[in-house]
């Protein structure tokens, strides 16, 4: 039987010990399922670790670490002071204590996810959220990670399980250690401009959003250093790539950040969705070490 989301305070800490992995001749990926379903490692054979190493599972979901990789359900990046308007009404949602007055990054990766589907190299895990301070409508989410000879593919889908309309979107979040020389690569349409962040090159500490994003290539502090490539297969055309000096993240996602403070009829021109009872959405995306 399934786990159904509980709503957890500021005062909860991840703390299992539980993790699973999958493998392949060249590829190890170990999970956290109960840890707000997070990707913790990601190790090649020749390159060592691809993402930044989540070593430490007891910490507070709300303040959580830059490593390893976590999902984006039912939105990614800000939803500044934790409202948004829709049928002319105020949707308040619980702020997270770590950003202040706002919400990042929806409630998925705040809770625990099950095991649904297993094999030697594939994973998929599964969130049945029930309506709460933090999200206000019920939704099904699952991640399905299957290696290949030279990576690993997400697939996201989000279900919309209630009874009323719902927006929603999804993407991944990736934490990697840059390379020294920074060398990143992004083919897309465009930089798109948002209301959380406007146009700007790829320098440190700034987030910079794409739309028609198609790849990101970027290399990485391993040993030897690899180049590591992330591409959009389907349903996630926008990327969020925030550089810092000790992480790099490459967030494919399905809708632009700062979409939630776009006029609702304007909504889904940004890539967010409306989803009707038992509507679904899904995305795919492609990590390869080159």
């Amino acid at each position: 039987m399934s786990r159904s989301s509980s709503s957890i305070g500021s005062d909860h800490r991840f703390g299992r010990a539980d993790e699973c992995s999958i493998r392949n001749a060249q590829i190890e990926a170990r999970f956290a399922p109960w840890a707000g379903g997070r990707l913790v490692s990601l190790r090649h054979v020749d390159h060592g670790d691809i993402l930044v190493p989540l070593n430490d599972l007891h910490f507070a979901p709300d303040a959580w670490p830059k490593a390893g990789a976590f999902p984006l359900f039912p939105f990614h990046n800000r939803i500044r002071d934790a409202y948004f308007t829709m049928n002319d009404r105020r949707v308040r949602l619980r702020p997270n204590m770590a950003n202040g007055r706002d919400v990042m990054h929806g409630p998925a990766h705040q809770r625990p996810w099950d095991i649904t589907e297993t094999g030697p190299a594939l994973l998929g895990m599964t969130l049945n959220y029930h309506a709460d301070d933090d999200w206000p409508f019920d939704f099904t989410a699952s991640q399905r990670f299957e290696l290949c000879e030279d990576g690993l593919s997400i697939s996201l889908k989000l279900i919309n399980s209630g009874k009323t309309a719902m927006p929603g979107g999804i993407g991944w979040h990736p934490y990697f250690r840059p390379a020294s020389d920074g060398q990143i690569q992004v083919h897309a349409e465009q930089t798109a401009e948002c209301p959380d962040a406007g146009a700007s090159p790829i320098t440190l500490d700034v987030t910079q959003h794409y739309s028609g994003w198609k790849e990101t290539i970027a290399r990485i502090d391993t040993l030897p250093g690899a180049t590591i490539s992330l591409t959009a297969v389907s349903g996630l055309s926008y990327c969020a790539l925030l550089h810092k000096a000790d992480y790099l993240c490459i967030e494919p996602v399905s809708h632009l950040a700062g979409a939630f403070q776009i006029a609702p009829a304007s909504r889904s021109g940004a890539g967010l969705r409306l989803l009707a009872p038992g509507e679904f959405m899904t995305g795919t995306a492609m990590l390869r070490i080159l």
